[in-house]
C-alpha cells in the first residue's frame, strides 16, 4: 500500500475513546491515509521518533552527504 498523506497531531486532542482504543493518552501520533482504501490510521510516536515510523514504510538507503 503506498502511503497518501500523513500529519502529525497530538493525542491530547483526540477524544478520550480514541486514546484509549489506541493506548496512549498524551504525546505525538501520526494520523496516516494509505491508497487504496483511504482510511485513517492513527500512529503513536514512540521513543524512536519519527525515523522509525519512516523505516516503517519501506527500505532506504544510507549515504554520506557532503557539505
Amino acid at each position: 500500500m503506498t502511503l497518501k498523506s500523513a500529519r502529525l497531531a497530538r493525542a491530547e486532542n483526540l477524544p478520550p475513546e480514541m486514546r484509549r482504543e489506541i493506548g496512549i493518552e498524551e504525546g505525538l501520533i501520526i494520523i496516516e491515509t494509505r491508497n487504496p482504501e483511504l482510511r485513517e490510521n492513527i500512529i503513536p510516536i514512540g521513543e524512536g521518533g519519527i525515523r522509525d515510523y519512516l523505516l516503517t514504510l519501506g527500505e532506504f538507503n544510507d549515504i554520506e552527504i557532503e557539505e
